[in-house]
């Protein structure tokens, strides 16, 4: 597979997440969107009440559905 293509079923896939999370977390007044992706990297942005939460919902749905990136959180 090429790298586009790489690209692309990687931004697939976390949106496919973050949109799973947004589900969730629109109960609790937040949110999660993506930001940029290089790479491994994946910089996904948290607002509202869950950017402060110490339960680590966000990491812990990516790590379970996507191991093979970085998470840097905003």
């Amino acid at each position: 597979m090429n790298t586009t293509l790489r690209m692309e079923e990687r931004k697939r896939r976390v949106k496919e997440v973050l949109h799973n999370l947004n589900w969730l977390m629109e109960a609790h007044n937040s949110f999660a969107e993506l930001v940029d992706i290089k790479g491994d990297n994946v910089v996904v942005r948290t607002d509202g009440h869950c950017a402060d939460c110490e339960t680590g919902c966000v990491k812990v749905a990516f790590e379970e559905r996507m191991p093979d990136i970085n998470l840097i959180l905003e």
